[in-house]
């Protein structure tokens, strides 16, 4: 517990470093502190409009519509600023919570219950905006994950603090005030968010002038996904067919987790782990009140449970971090987010509904972490709004499932063994997965040749996912000294990258230059499509490591940022010959 104390800490202290990474982490804890205060208040005050039953139902209807528009709004994500999606949505709901609150004590419940899921409604973007702005602010995976885990972190003070905070104001005030404090705390995320800045990426501190702007996902106002840099086929849409356009846009972060395999498991898993989270919407108010008899504020304090099983839980994974276990470490998660529910069916008492509240909260981090880095390792940046638009529509979806089957569980076989059933069969499904989250583990693993590839000035534009396809397509060759690697006028077929040793390039019998480690050549041939403009020759024993032209010509040819860099190359490379 003290290295994970330690290792955790500092990762906080690295993101927090970091102004943007600062300003967003705190909007997102403070926004989060509230929604879970809501949530409980509108669980406390549905129950007590009609029961498990009627709160059963408004937790279908809205995870329902969530997971219906967040597709939609995931692909805005990917068209427009996603720092403007964030401050919009969390000023309109800011001014509709405080809209429900005005009105609760007067307006008909279904008219609560119809702005509450407004409220969730425009939510969805926001989550997709901020975890799609990541990657773009960190520098290397290791990076990426400590912002995960930073972010896992304050979620887990979320869930203590919001409940904590809720059943303190719902004893001392009403529902009323858990609404405004609410509504305060969207403010204060809209007015940090607006605040983030665009950051100088890689690209543009190229020596020479050979890469120049910014990043696909930075572009513009801080990371436009129309900006210039995003793939030809990201954004194009045929001209013939406008209406379709917006829907193949949204389609496509279902299509690239279908094609994908591993993909297709994460997003299963989370389902299952979401089925247990949805029905806990129903589960907890129901220990709550007919289990152990703790009433209103027992649903507070058993959430604000979940919130220090939590908060233990992200020192876990940031100290787990380092050893870049995601897929095994995820599929614990889940494990641990289902079995404990057995120990309810076997001890009923308050000490078990505790434990299995503090066991949960621990599983949550180790599911939220990995499986956020897992899914920005995994996908282009082009698409990466659209993808966790997909996963939220997914898992809310199944939210919504395991919401409507608990009721149906305690009326079958009871609240206790309705709660172990659905445990041990959550837990069943994650067995036959381990296998392959233990090959995603070791496919992840940074590969060999990476630190050559982030050196090539007009690969500097593309995102983590494409440099490492990149350097596991890289191959060996080794060239003695003396030797030719080609001579003026043969095919191009690769571009090449010096690991060690030195080559001079000539042209005409002229000496134009020698190359050592960290140098390329080669790429003048594909981007022209003409034959060698020069002849390369080993000065000393030599390692090349050479991307063949396929390769080569689709990651510079499908970025127009890569495009512009290697122009830049090339004229530089010309002139000085």
């Amino acid at each position: 517990m003290g290295r994970a104390v330690a290792e955790s800490s500092t990762a906080v202290r690295t993101v927090f470093s970091n102004g943007n990474l600062r300003r967003i982490m705190l909007a997102f804890g403070g926004s989060l502190i509230g929604d879970w205060a809501y949530a409980t208040a509108i669980s406390v005050w549905a129950f007590g409009v009609g029961g498990a039953k009627v709160l059963a139902l408004w937790a279908v209807v809205r995870f329902i519509l969530m997971a219906v528009c967040t597709p939609f709004a995931a692909t805005f994500v990917d068209r427009y600023s996603r720092k403007a999606i964030m401050v919009g949505v969390d000023v309109v709901r800011c001014v509709l919570l405080l809209g429900i609150a005005a009105g609760l004590a007067t307006l008909p419940p279904v008219v609560v219950f119809v702005l509450a899921g407004i409220v969730s409604i425009l939510g969805t973007p926001f989550r997709p905006a901020q975890r799609a702005m990541l990657p773009s602010l960190v520098a290397r995976p290791e990076e990426l994950t400590a912002v995960n885990g930073t972010s896992s972190t304050l979620e887990s003070l979320a869930f203590f603090a919001g409940p904590a905070l809720a059943a303190g104001l719902l004893a001392l005030t009403s529902v009323e005030a858990v609404l405004v404090f609410d509504a305060a705390t969207f403010l204060w995320s809209a007015v940090l968010v607006r605040g983030v800045h665009a950051l100088p990426t890689a690209s543009s501190s190229a020596p020479n002038g050979a890469d120049s702007g910014v990043s696909s996902a930075e572009a513009s106002d801080d990371d436009s996904p129309g900006a210039p840099g995003a793939p030809a086929d990201a954004a194009a849409d045929e001209p013939a067919k406008p209406r379709f356009a917006f829907l193949r846009e949204t389609t496509a972060g279902f299509g690239h987790i279908w094609r994908d395999r591993d993909l297709r498991v994460l997003v299963a898993l989370t389902c299952a782990q979401t089925l247990v989270a949805g029905a806990s919407a129903v589960f907890v108010v129901a220990v709550a009140f007919d289990l152990v008899d703790l009433g209103p504020p027992g649903v507070g304090f058993l959430d604000s449970m979940l919130g220090v099983g939590a908060l233990v839980g992200g020192f876990v994974a940031l100290a787990r971090a380092s050893r870049q276990q995601l897929g095994l470490d995820f599929c614990v998660g889940v494990v641990l987010w289902s079995l404990p529910l057995v120990i309810v069916a076997v001890w009923p008492t308050v000490a078990a509904a505790v434990a299995v509240m503090l066991l949960l909260g621990l599983a949550n981090p180790l599911v939220d972490v990995n499986l956020d880095t897992l899914l920005q390792r995994l996908t282009p940046d082009h698409l990466l709004g659209r993808v966790f638009g997909t996963l939220d529509s997914a898992y809310i979806g199944s939210m919504a499932i395991g919401a409507a089957i608990m009721p149906l569980l305690i009326a079958l076989v009871g609240l206790q063994w309705g709660m172990g059933v659905l445990g041990l069969a959550v837990t069943a499904m994650v067995i036959p997965a381990v296998p392959r989250m233990r090959r995603l583990d070791l496919t992840l693993q940074a590969p060999e040749g990476l630190a050559l590839v982030e050196g090539v000035h007009m690969f500097a534009p593309l995102d983590r996912t494409a440099l490492e396809g990149l350097a596991r397509q890289l191959t060996r060759v080794e060239v003695e000294a003396g030797a030719l690697v080609f001579d003026e006028g043969d095919a191009g077929d690769q571009f090449f990258i010096i690991e060690s040793g030195a080559v001079e390039v000539w042209h005409d019998g002229t000496l134009l230059r020698r190359e050592e480690a960290g140098d390329y050549f080669g790429e003048i041939a594909l981007l022209r499509d003409v034959p060698r403009t020069a002849q390369v020759r080993a000065v000393a024993p030599t390692v090349l490591r050479g991307l063949d032209r396929k390769a080569f010509l689709e990651a510079v040819l499908g970025n127009s940022e890569a495009v512009t860099a290697a122009e830049t190359v090339v004229a530089r490379r010309i002139l000085a010959g």
